[in-house]
């Protein structure tokens, strides 16, 4: 299983601060609390004052020790860990159930990067995490990002024709188009792209699938066998230039393994 979190506060005073991608959970009553990939839920000890607005957050939040080591202990009967949250939570954006229909290669735009590193199969393969960062317009502040954002769009794509059955690979297939660019005669003819000098502000779009989704159709297409890898497939710009480009795209896949369940009742 891989995870991700990073320790804020390393001094040994009973205390510790992560960050942390955690699933979103809201109850009935109306409160908020976080699910970890590594058993804990996450409570905080205050009302959120954001709406929560997907199923998967990053947050920032501070324990005490003792706490935590009462539920990895057993010695507590409640998962709960009582939390302070550092900030509010930054929710991802859901990329939703795939298409099964790429579109036209004359309105998908390059991708800067997927963020390899950042990226990550979170739980006992519930969700895929990504990070690809995009280029927004000059002229792009924290006032305008909504509305700046709203023109962009990531997807993903699932062929399952294209999988690796022998190889147990579920492909996957990352595209992003920029409302009013591409697809027209006059965009493949212009090579020189004049419309991409006006993007060159990086911007990383933390994303998530459900990969329990995915990992259906996978099943539904192949016989009911499981897949023991994911890949995405993303276009790029491959030349010196970091604009993004449509006339100059290539592909790259990143490869991801998924968690398999080596118990046994032996």
């Amino acid at each position: 299983m891989v995870g991700f979190s990073s320790c804020l506060n390393s001094e040994d005073d009973g205390i510790t601060e992560i960050v942390d991608y955690v699933e979103v959970s809201t109850s009935t009553f109306g409160s908020t609390s976080f699910n970890s990939m590594y058993g804990w839920v996450c409570v905080p000890n205050k009302s959120l004052t954001t709406t929560p607005k997907s199923q998967m957050a990053y947050i920032a939040y501070r324990y005490e020790d003792a706490d935590l080591q009462s539920i990895m202990s057993g010695t507590s009967s409640s998962k709960n860990l009582p939390v302070t949250l550092l900030q509010d939570p930054v929710y991802l954006q859901d990329l939703g159930y795939p298409s099964t229909i790429l579109p036209e290669e004359t309105k998908t735009v390059s991708i800067y990067s997927l963020g390899d590193r950042d990226a990550l199969v979170w739980g006992n393969n519930k969700y895929l995490i990504l990070a690809p960062t995009i280029f927004l317009k000059k002229g792009t502040t924290s006032e305008n990002l909504s509305t700046e954002l709203a023109n962009h769009s990531l997807r993903l794509y699932y062929l399952s024709s294209e999988d690796d059955e022998a190889a147990k690979t579920l492909k996957l297939y990352l595209r992003y188009e920029i409302s009013g660019i591409g697809g027209s005669s006059t965009d493949e003819a212009d090579e020189t792209e004049s419309w991409a000098s006006d993007y060159n502000i990086q911007y990383t779009n933390v994303s998530y699938v459900n990969l329990q989704n995915v990992i259906s159709m996978y099943k539904s297409a192949h016989g009911g066998s499981e897949p023991e890898k994911v890949t995405v497939e993303y276009e790029y710009n491959n030349s010196a230039s970091s604009v993004p480009t449509i006339a100059k795209k290539q592909t790259k896949t990143v490869t991801y393994t998924l968690y398999k369940d080596t118990s046994s009742n032996n």
